[in-house]
C-alpha cells in the first residue's frame, strides 16, 4: 500500500470515528478540569504554564473538520502537502515509494488503515499525560502518519516540514510514526514559520513506535522565528532488540518548552538521544528529557549541548529511571552548557532514579563561559576574536554531530554551521 499523494482537496471533509470522538471528548474534559501546573512544581519552575493556554472557547467545542487527502496515490511524486491551517510538506525518495511505506495525513489514515491508527494513537501521549497534551489530543488537526512495513530498510530520510500559521492563533500538530518488525527508517521533522514576523503558537505531539528488531532515527528541528511560542512533547516506545537515535536541534522561537523521552520496554532496547541548543537575544528554552528503563539489558545514552549568547536562557532537566526487576541496564547522561557572554544563563538538573541492582548509570552537567585564555591563544596565532569564538563553539558541538548517522549528520551540520556563522 503506497499512500503518497501530492494533491490536496480544497474543501475539508469531516472524519470522526466514534472512538476518536470519544477520545476528543475525554481530552477536552481533562484539559478543562485540570488546573494549571504550579510554578513551584519540578518541571515548571523555569516556564510560565499560562503561556501555553489556548482560548477556552476553542476547547469547549469540537475542533473544525479534519482536512483529508482526496487524490489517489501518485507514485511519481516525491512530496505530499497537507493543508490544515498550517502547511506540512512530506518528502520521500524513490526507495520509500517502492517499499510501500505509508505516508498519510492522520485523517486519511483513520479511514485507510484505521486499525493501525487506533492501535498506536495516544497510547503513549494521551489525555492523561498532562494538561497541554490533553489539549493537543482534543484539538489536533494537522496530523501525519508514517508506517514502515516489516523488514523495510530505508536509506534516504523521510523529511517532514511544518510551516506555522501566519497569525497568533494556536496550531495543534500530531505525528504518529510506527516501524514494524525489522524495519529501518530515518525521519527529520522541522518546524518553521510562515514569515519572519508571524507570532505563531504551536502545540505538537509526536509518538514513535519501534517494533522488535527495528531501527529508527528521528530528528526534530525547531527553526521558528523569534516571535513564536512552541510546546512540544515527544515519546518513543522501544520493543525488544530495537535501536533508536534521536536528536533535538533548537535554534528558533521566542519560547520553547519541550518534553522528550524514550520508554525502553523491550529487552536489550537501545536509545541514543542528542540535543543541540543555540540561543541568542532573549530566547527562552526549557527542555526535559527522560529515559525510562523497564526491560532488562537496556542501554541509553544522552548528550545534550547548549551554547548561549546575549540574554538568552536555557533550562535542562533530565531523568534516567531504571525500574524494579530491570537488571543489567546501562544509562548515561551529559549536559554541557557554554555561555558566550555574562548575560546568558543556563540551568541544569540531571537526575537518576535507580530502583534495581546490577546497573551502570552516570550523569553529569557543566555550565561555564569560554576561557579567555583560549581566545587569547587563538588570537596570538592570527585568529580574530569572533572567529576564535566560532571555532570554540564548533569544537563544543562537533563530538555530538559526529555521533549522528549518515544522512542526518549532513542536514544537522548544515543548520548548525549557519547558526555558528551568525555568532
Amino acid at each position: 500500500m503506497n499512500s503518497v499523494s501530492d494533491k490536496m482537496s480544497q474543501k475539508p471533509t469531516a472524519l470522526s470515528p466514534a472512538w476518536l470522538e470519544s477520545v476528543r471528548q475525554e481530552s477536552r474534559r481533562k484539559y478543562s478540569q485540570s488546573p494549571l501546573p504550579l510554578r513551584t512544581s519540578h518541571l515548571w519552575r523555569y516556564s510560565d504554564p499560562a503561556m501555553f493556554v489556548s482560548d477556552n472557547e476553542a476547547v469547549a467545542a469540537p475542533p473544525p473538520a479534519i482536512p483529508r487527502l482526496s487524490a489517489p496515490p501518485a507514485p511519481t511524486s516525491a512530496q505530499v502537502t497537507v493543508y490544515t491551517g498550517a502547511t506540512t510538506v512530506v518528502s520521500i525518495g524513490d526507495q520509500a515509494r517502492a517499499a510501500n511505506v505509508t505516508i498519510l495525513s492522520l485523517a486519511d489514515a483513520l479511514s485507510t488503515c484505521p486499525d493501525l491508527v487506533r492501535k498506536y494513537l495516544g497510547t503513549i501521549v494521551g489525555a492523561e499525560f498532562g494538561k497541554f497534551e490533553a489539549l493537543n489530543s482534543a484539538q489536533w488537526r494537522n496530523g501525519v502518519f508514517i508506517y514502515a512495513p516489516r523488514g523495510v530498510q530505508l536509506v534516504a530520510p523521510i523529511s517532514v516540514t511544518h510551516i506555522g500559521a501566519e497569525d497568533d492563533g494556536w496550531t495543534f500538530g500530531r505525528t504518529l510514526i510506527a516501524l514494524d518488525e525489522g524495519a529501518e527508517a530515518t525521519i527529520i521533522e522541522e518546524y518553521a514559520s510562515a514569515s519572519d514576523t508571524a507570532p505563531a503558537r504551536s502545540n505538537s505531539v509526536v509518538e514513535v513506535f519501534a517494533e522488535p528488531r527495528s531501527k529508527v532515527s528521528y530528528v526534530t528541528v525547531n527553526r521558528q522565528n523569534s516571535h513564536s511560542t512552541a510546546y512540544y512533547t515527544h515519546r518513543l516506545k522501544l520493543s525488544d532488540h530495537t535501536t533508536a537515535t534521536t536528536m533535538a536541534v533548537s535554534v528558533g522561537g521566542k519560547t520553547l518548552k519541550a518534553d522528550m523521552g524514550a520508554l525502553l520496554v523491550g529487552e536489550r532496547a537501545e536509545s541514543r538521544q542528542y540535543g543541540l541548543v543555540f540561543g541568542s537575544e532573549n530566547q527562552r528554552f526549557d527542555h526535559h528529557t527522560v529515559h525510562l528503563h523497564s526491560g532488562a539489558h537496556g542501554y541509553s545514552n544522552l548528550d545534550f549541548k547548549v551554547a548561549l549568547k546575549d540574554n538568552s536562557r536555557s533550562a535542562y532537566t533530565g531523568l534516567i529511571r531504571v525500574n524494579v526487576d530491570t537488571p543489567h541496564c546501562e544509562a548515561y547522561q551529559s549536559n554541557r552548557n557554554l555561555l558566550l557572554n555574562p548575560g546568558a544563563r543556563a540551568e541544569s538538573i540531571p537526575e537518576l532514579e535507580i530502583l534495581c541492582d546490577e546497573v551502570i548509570c552516570t550523569h553529569g552537567a557543566t555550565v561555564g563561559q569560554i576561557d579567555p585564555m583560549e581566545i587569547f591563544y587563538l588570537m596570538s596565532r592570527g585568529v580574530d576574536a569572533q572567529t576564535a569564538t566560532r571555532m570554540i563553539v564548533r569544537g563544543h558541538v562537533e563530538p555530538t554531530l559526529a555521533l549522528l548517522p549518515s544522512g542526518v549528520r549532513e542536514r544537522v551540520t548544515e543548520l548548525v554551521e549557519s547558526r555558528i556563522a551568525a555568532l
